[in-house]
């Protein structure tokens, strides 16, 4: 090779991209979470994603879905946080995703003080609902109206199958009479006997909460949201569906500025925009639904056009393996998006 063509190519080296070795690849978002495919903890930690600008992704409790952690590798993220104990998400998924990032991890005993761990983390805007934390209906609703959940136990007992034992010490122990079974030990003011029922308010946070939508727990003082009701007025004509096996359309929502919708058998004269039935790949989409979304603000600041700025979105993207294919956005809640996000 010709000398003056030989230093000339040496002098250009250092400015190829991805030549330079040793240099870190960029994320495409800072925070990646990380939960299993229950719907609790993924709805827990729906706030905390969306005030960092990251992202959810399920997997199973005790591997790493391989999608999931092809999708991670691709967004770099500079911090995983898994939302859950190890029993929600496994030491091995953990010491897995250390491959990937920087991993913490918040959790509590149950499902009612990982949230409250999460809720500590968080500059809270949305006034708090203490909500029954089992019942995914009572929890979507909640959101809907714009509040944040707190999570509880609202359990309910036939008071002719269940013995009580008020003790001295101002607790109340519960046994089924057949068997003699201990159903637990509770302070008395969280044990309430009705008509034909008993009412126990079990793992009750302890925080700063004045409102229920569930009647039952409204019982023990607190005041029963009324006169609500879900607003289904969308600027881009859209709502987002969700499920118990699509918790991760919350999220998507929150972007969005949508409504979100309890749909178990689906809107059938609304445009809803809805994911698999299926946890980890409702997560996946939703994921690539919020990549997409945000490159192509990035995109459109400087090009001022729309579609093409979507088109490269997509193209820059897929080349660093994200499957853009997924995305389910339709163009007019786009360009509300793009709208809201230069104002």
């Amino acid at each position: 090779m010709d000398s003056r063509y030989l230093l000339i190519f040496l002098l250009l080296l250092p400015a190829v991209e991805g030549l330079v070795i040793g240099e870190e690849k960029p994320s495409l978002l800072d925070t990646v979470v990380i939960t299993n495919e229950k719907w609790p903890d993924c709805i827990a930690a729906v706030e905390y994603a969306h005030q960092r600008g990251g992202v959810i992704l399920q997997t199973p409790s005790d591997h790493l879905d391989p999608t999931v952690e092809s999708l991670i590798e691709a967004i770099a993220p500079k911090k995983i946080v898994i939302v859950g104990g190890p029993l929600a998400v496994s030491y091995d998924v953990e010491e897995r995703l250390k491959n990937y990032g920087n991993v913490v991890r918040i959790w509590g005993p149950t499902r009612v003080e990982t949230r409250e761990e999460i809720l500590k983390k968080l500059d809270k805007k949305e006034e708090l609902v203490l909500v029954d934390g089992t019942n995914f209906k009572d929890v979507v609703e909640v959101i809907s109206w714009g509040y944040s959940p707190l999570y509880c136990f609202i359990n309910i007992y036939d008071p002719e199958e269940v013995v009580r034992v008020y003790r001295d010490d101002g607790t109340v122990e519960l046994y089924y009479f057949k068997g003699r079974k201990l159903i637990g030990r509770y302070p008395r003011q969280y044990v309430l006997e009705m008509p034909g029922k008993i009412l126990v308010l079990s793992r009750c946070p302890d925080m700063d909460v004045e409102f229920t939508n569930n009647r039952y727990i409204a019982k023990f003082g607190y005041k029963l949201l009324s006169g609500k009701g879900t607003s289904l007025d969308s600027p881009c004509g859209y709502v987002v569906g969700v499920k118990e096996d699509t918790p991760s359309a919350v999220l998507l929502s929150k972007y969005l500025g949508l409504p979100v919708v309890y749909t178990p058998g689906g809107l059938s004269d609304r445009r809803v925009i809805s994911f698999e039935q299926d946890p980890v790949n409702s997560s996946i989409t939703v994921a690539v639904d919020i990549l997409v979304l945000k490159r192509t603000v990035e995109l459109y600041r400087s090009s001022g056009d729309l579609k093409q700025s979507l088109y490269e979105a997509k193209t820059q993207l897929w080349s660093k393996n994200i499957p853009v294919e997924r995305y389910n956005i339709p163009y007019s809640c786009l360009e509300r998006y793009v709208e809201e996000k230069l104002k």
